[in-house]
């Protein structure tokens, strides 16, 4: 089994308050375009209720280095009391989200990716010694790129929830009411 370590350890992000949910998604999925990243969505949920809809979406990415090192971040994002409200900007009335937001940031890094090191446990000895020692100058620098991009995503998500802090609500719509 390929050496996976942990880097990130669930960076979480939390936002009550007006947003836009489908420009949030498109927001981070720009960001991880922009960097290079691939990416799939896992999971995608989206339930009404009484209080609002509540939305889970985890987007898994990965961005591989060699053949030997892949980083593999995981996004997960829950959504929950969302629903459609007027408020005004720029003394201007506008209709957007507002609910609650919980994001979640994992990220790994995996060495042996196509676990060519697993055959003999003498192979996987060699591979323990080569990572620790021949190989830490790179790996390190690797959990380095890793643990920056996504404390830079971290940021540019809080910046994306600043530009709705100045909105102020006006009225609620009930969550099953034709917008």
């Amino acid at each position: 089994m390929s050496e996976l370590r942990l880097i990130v350890d669930h960076l979480r992000l939390n936002y009550t308050g007006p947003f836009d949910a489908n420009a949030l998604f498109k927001h981070i999925n720009a960001f991880l375009f922009e960097r290079g990243w691939d990416s799939d969505i896992e999971k995608e949920f989206e339930q009404n209720v009484k209080t609002g809809k509540q939305i889970e979406v985890q987007i898994k990415c990965w961005k591989r280095i060699s053949d030997y090192v892949r980083l593999w971040p995981k996004i997960r994002i829950l959504v929950s009391d969302y629903n459609k409200v007027d408020a005004i900007v720029d003394k201007k009335k506008v209709k957007v989200g507002n609910g609650r937001v919980v994001i979640y940031i994992d990220a790994y890094l995996e060495l042996d990716e196509s676990q060519r090191w697993e055959g003999l446990p003498f192979f996987q000895f060699l591979r323990t010694i080569y990572n620790n020692f021949i190989y830490k100058v790179y790996t390190e620098r690797f959990e380095q790129r890793l643990s920056y991009d996504m404390h830079h995503l971290y940021n540019t998500i809080e910046q994306f929830f600043n530009v709705y802090r100045s909105y102020k609500v006006v009225s609620k719509a009930p969550p099953f009411s034709a917008v």
